[in-house]
């Protein structure tokens, strides 16, 4: 009995070592990313006036806090009524290097009275790295605003980002 209860105890202290561990060497990542939207495919829902679902891609570039510059290649499914609603996607940064890393995130757009702008609000999380971000973790939030109306080509945007992270020991 005794044996067991000290086993337990040293399998809970070593699952709380693995958790631990990334958290200790997690960092803070800022950047500002632009988005423009390159394609879009909306379908009109028809159960009431302004209802649509689509898909988006959208190119920009994010300018991180240390001075790097990043692509950006986002894809968004979207489910708007009067510009306003919930949207997800993944978006992909390329860095000068070659290394990137995948985040998948879930949010909501508001509009804002005229139609003109929306409003941008999300989490993500880290979901797949390469070359110096091979292994990375973490999540992350953004807020930001479209400019222009209806999701159509042409649309433009930015988010501001700000996530935390860590990368396996090497």
């Amino acid at each position: 009995m005794r044996a067991k209860f000290c086993f337990m105890i040293f399998a809970v202290a070593m699952i709380v070592a693995f958790v631990a561990v990334p958290l200790a060497g997690a960092e803070t990542l800022k950047w500002r990313q632009t988005a423009y939207v390159s394609k879009v495919n909306a379908i009109e829902v028809g159960d009431v006036p302004g209802h649509f679902v689509g898909v988006s891609e959208l190119a920009g570039l994010a300018f991180f806090e240390s001075g790097e510059v990043a692509t950006c290649l986002t894809r968004a499914m979207w489910d708007y009524t009067k510009l306003s609603g919930p949207n997800e996607g993944y978006t992909l940064f390329t860095f000068e290097d070659g290394s990137t890393i995948v985040e998948k995130f879930q949010g909501t757009q508001t509009a804002v009275p005229g139609g003109k702008t929306s409003l941008w609000k999300a989490a993500f999380s880290f979901v797949q790295g390469s070359g110096r971000f091979a292994g990375i973790q973490g999540s992350g939030s953004y807020s930001g605003k479209r400019i222009g109306g209806p999701p159509a080509a042409g649309i433009q945007g930015y988010n501001d980002c700000t996530a935390t992270y860590s990368l396996p020991s090497r």
